[in-house]
């Protein structure tokens, strides 16, 4: 990283410690004071102020620089540890006939254990991934993980009552969910900017990998052996990780060390601030979010219901538990070439734009790639409950369910990086809300999906929930209409603050 810019430090007043955080933040990417003196000797016009006796330290040992084969062993053992998450939810689904047998309790409360654990794999992030960013020690925070994972696989494996089967799956979600917070802060750790897309596809790519195999694993497991099996396994997996961790993955957060006449000052209101998992919960306040979210939830609410339907095929069209597995195949693949499609479809439209307008755009300009995946998500999704409803052939659902799948990621893409674009300030709180909010609502939509769907039926259900995503349209619509000039205002109220 280049510095091409001056700082330009005030007297030293009560904002002291927030300006010392400023220019900690524009020169963490550099890898040790050697090069801030260098490139400092061949810029003209810079000067690196000293403030209140603050200085800035850092390692030697920059992870930045480490061999490519290095960063690659460190990138490939998070890309594995990212997988124990969609694969502990996912490979549960198939087994939810054989867990409300065993434990003769209702669909109901066997759904509650599936809520319980979306949940938590959307808030934990908020608490671990915020201590991790300002205390670091990736390292140990990732064995704390595995061991929070392991241990209620265990636990859920020899437990007799679903109760206890349902707190454990909630610690599960917490160690398992964690893993992917970490592993895109261990990226920013070893890979420059230009470096991280990249990156983050490997990363990405276990996570689909769990995702997609989970439920054939999970499938083939209850057929055969039983569901308990299905902990076992999870826990063996979390174990083989436990100790390539242990033994392989470094330390990635470089630590930069700040001394200054006022610490207390410092390390209390920066701190606080930044470990406070609520803060992104304040982008609420900002209608281009807001609106976006709830446009976001009301899709969200199509797969976290469907996952829960599915199961029910059991009874609809007498198919076995890894014949159940392999149907979650269809919304998977299709998530996965939704994302692909979706993403540079997304690229393409922004281009196109600034060729036309001599290299100008905004951010609202990607959203008007979505209307594709808007169009075909309720269309795919009416067809699914309604051909569940009378029980049509099963190649009509499977089909429905990849389509909806590809319109969910297609949209989902573009809506992501419309949220980074318009405030690259707070992409990590923004990102943070988009998995919090949709968890939260899961939680809810799955618990009511059981009663609803006995009074209503499948056909039913799907309706009302087309009916909300398409009242929620109209959010998304705002953002493109009144986006920018929102932002425009946003953008003049803090200049003048």
């Amino acid at each position: 990283m280049s510095i091409r810019q001056s700082l330009e430090v005030s007297e030293a007043t009560s904002e002291t410690s927030e300006t010392s955080n400023t220019i900690l933040e524009k020169l963490e990417d550099l890898s040790d004071p050697q090069e801030i003196k260098k490139e400092s000797s061949e810029i003209s016009g810079i000067t690196i102020i000293d403030i209140e006796s603050t200085t800035i330290t850092s390692s030697y040992d920059d992870p930045k620089n480490w061999s490519p084969k290095k960063k690659l062993l460190i990138l490939i053992i998070i890309s594995f540890a990212s997988m124990i998450s969609p694969m502990a939810n996912t490979i549960y689904y198939p087994a939810l006939i054989s867990i409300r047998q065993y434990f003769e309790t209702t669909e109901f409360i066997v759904n509650i254990s599936v809520s319980v654990y979306v949940f938590f794999t959307g808030t934990a992030p908020l608490f671990i991934g915020a201590f991790s960013d300002v205390y670091g020690n990736r390292r140990h925070l990732y064995l704390i993980a595995i061991l929070l994972f392991v241990v209620p696989s265990i636990v859920c494996a020899l437990v007799k009552n679903i109760w206890i089967l349902i707190v454990m799956r909630a610690i599960q979600a917490c160690g398992s969910s964690a893993t992917q917070c970490l592993g895109a802060g261990v990226i920013s750790d070893i890979y420059v900017p230009t470096e991280r897309g990249r990156a983050y596809g490997i990363l990405y790519l276990g996570f689909y990998i769990g995702d997609l195999g989970g439920p054939i694993i999970g499938g083939f497991i209850t057929e055969n052996i039983g569901f308990k099996w299905i902990f076992w396994l999870l826990a063996s997996i979390g174990c083989a990780l436990l100790l390539i961790i242990f033994f392989f993955l470094p330390e990635t957060f470089r630590h930069n060390t700040i001394s200054s006449i006022q610490p207390s000052r410092i390390s209390l209101k920066q701190t606080l601030k930044k470990i406070n998992p609520l803060t992104p919960i304040k982008l609420l306040r900002l209608p281009n979010v807001a609106l976006k979210t709830i446009y976001m939830s009301s899709i969200w609410a199509f797969m976290y219901v469907q996952n829960v339907i599915i199961p029910t095929f059991y009874d609809i069209y007498q198919l076995s538990s890894l014949a159940i597995g392999l149907t979650y195949l269809a919304p998977g693949i299709g998530y996965l070439i939704g994302s692909v499609v979706g993403g540079r479809y997304s690229d393409y439209v922004l281009a196109k734009y600034e060729s036309k307008h001599s290299g100008y755009s905004y951010p609202e300009v990607r959203l008007n790639s979505i209307w594709l995946g808007s169009i075909l998500i309720p269309i795919s999704y009416c067809a699914f409950g309604w051909t569940l409803q009378f029980k049509i052939n099963l190649i009509y659902p499977i089909i429905s369910m990849f389509l909806g799948g590809f319109g969910t990621l297609f949209v989902f893409n573009s809506t992501i990086t419309y949220l980074v674009d318009s405030y690259p300030e707070f992409s990590a709180s923004a990102i943070a809300l988009s998995d919090f909010i949709p968890c939260t609502l899961a939680t809810v939509y799955i618990i009511i999906t059981v009663p609803i769907r006995k009074v209503i039926g499948i056909g039913w259900l799907f309706t009302i929930l087309i009916s909300i995503n398409l009242i929620s349209i109209s959010c998304i619509i705002l953002v493109c209409l009144k986006g920018k000039e929102w932002r425009e205002k946003q953008n003049t109220e803090r200049t003048q603050m």
